[in-house]
């Protein structure tokens, strides 16, 4: 299961504790949950030079179905995640950026 990364809680937890990891054009920056068997929390960070709110949504829509399809086959560790993007990522065909995702989650290290 999948859940919104919300609160200013959790944002300083990642700021303070967080690792972060980059693959090709998508960044991250995690930390493990404290208990296991919460849900993953996940939050995005699509910023304006990506393109217009359009573009920037799509591309959030992606990454979600992505991510969906990982936590469905068990991929995904319990942490809490801010998932990047960089200009580079619109260009990217559906079947490149789920490779590139499935990259950057694995090189979570718990």
């Amino acid at each position: 299961m999948i859940a919104r990364a919300r609160g200013r809680h959790t944002f300083a937890r990642l700021t303070q504790e967080g690792s972060r990891v980059r693959r090709s054009t998508l960044w991250c920056t995690w930390c493990p949950q404290p208990d296991p068997s919460d849900p993953t929390e996940v939050a995005f960070s699509i910023g304006r030079a990506l393109g217009p709110a359009v573009v920037r949504n799509r591309l959030r829509r992606r990454l979600r179905a992505i991510l969906r399809e990982l936590d469905s086959v068990g991929q995904l560790p319990p942490v809490t995640v801010l998932i990047g993007a960089t200009p580079a990522t619109i260009e990217l065909t559906f079947s490149q950026l789920r490779r590139n995702l499935q990259e950057l989650i694995s090189a979570i290290k718990l």
